[in-house]
């Protein structure tokens, strides 16, 4: 994919790397040898605002797997997901009084979390997709995004409800050797090799009522993380913010570089100056957004084809057909058949 080239450095919070650290130690890695790794102490992580570099976040990973001899660790570990493991964000999201707020604030906070990435929440007819969106290439790694979204499973049937039901997850990776190790931590279809990681569930549970609320530690969390997004947001990317533009604006207004340039306060040849400074074109943005959500809608089934090429802003349903097989190099058809043995082989 065309995306960020990564101009400066990325970081990550430290919570996930020191849950990551402190499990090593407990398997009998030596603590210098972490710490080589990371180039800061483990003590380092257990500060709230410590930040560390993605490069030795993913090396710390890359450590993990090769002493465990686990390619599909990052399952594990979310698989063995506990309360005093959260950060900032995770105290955060289960102070919130319903589902549906602490998804607004897991949206707006999640680039504190990892720079490289960021959440969007899409609400369509009777679903809700959390979509993990990977705005420079540096930032996404399997493992991360295997534990990410298992985590997310096991600590929404923990603290929210047994009964929260996920109608389907995906993965932007491809199948691993690993792939059947899925099914026991998703009960529900698992698609691979996607344009965005994705958990999707029922809009119904958006107003559960979070257990165990303390409105004074939520303010307390919420006025910290102000401060660390603050300092992030002078370097967010052009890309991300232009990229909900255009998600909002698919069917409805349709895609004008004029318009979004205008709503983002700056001129086109700015924008697009900016957007290529971050190795993207302006056009290759749209076809990205574009192909996230035709899979999307493909893989739902709630759509005819000419009905999903309007909501992808396309003037004929061949125009349409035409760009899916350059995205995917087979029709739509063909695709949900690949992606549907794909899934009968994690099962």
């Amino acid at each position: 994919m065309n995306r960020g080239t990564g101009n400066h450095e990325l970081y990550v919070a430290p919570s996930t790397p020191r849950s990551l650290a402190e499990y090593l130690l407990r398997q009998g890695v030596k603590q210098d040898e972490i710490e080589s790794v990371i180039q800061c102490t483990v003590d380092d992580l257990s500060k709230v605002d410590y930040r560390l570099p993605i490069n030795r976040y993913h090396g710390l990973w890359e450590l993990a797997i090769s002493f465990t001899d686990d390619p599909g660790l990052g399952l594990t570990l979310g698989a063995q997901s506990y309360k005093d493991d959260m950060g900032l964000l995770g105290h955060i999201f289960f102070n919130c009084p319903t589902l549906g707020d602490a998804l607004k604030q897991y949206e707006r906070y999640y680039s504190v979390v990892n720079e490289g990435m960021h959440v969007e929440v899409i609400l369509e007819d009777d679903l809700v997709h959390l979509n993990y969106f990977c705005d420079d290439p540096q930032a996404y790694l399997r493992a991360d995004m295997d534990r990410t979204l298992s985590i997310s499973v096991i600590r929404a049937k923990q603290f929210i409800s047994k009964n929260l039901r996920i109608e389907y997850v995906g993965f932007e990776h491809d199948p691993p050797e690993y792939s059947d190790r899925y099914a026991e931590i998703f009960p529900c279809p698992i698609y691979f090799s996607q344009s965005t990681c994705c958990l999707v569930f029922q809009r119904r549970f958006l107003d559960f009522r979070l257990p165990n609320r303390s409105t004074y530690l939520h303010r307390v969390l919420i006025k910290h993380l102000d401060l660390l997004l603050g300092k992030i947001r002078t370097k967010r990317p052009v890309s991300q913010r232009v990229r909900k533009i255009v998600q909002a604006r698919l069917s409805r207004d349709g895609i004008d570089a004029n318009a979004i340039a205008k709503k983002l306060n700056m001129s086109r040849n700015t924008l697009y100056r900016k957007l290529k400074n971050e190795g993207i074109a302006f056009h290759d943005l749209v076809d990205e957004v574009r192909k996230a959500n035709a899979e999307r809608y493909l893989i739902e089934g709630k759509h005819s084809k000419s009905e999903i090429a309007f909501l992808l802003g396309f003037s004929e349903l061949s125009a349409f057909s035409r760009a899916f097989k350059r995205w995917h190099g087979c029709s739509p058809n063909s695709y949900l058949e690949n992606s549907f043995q794909k899934n009968k082989q994690t099962r």
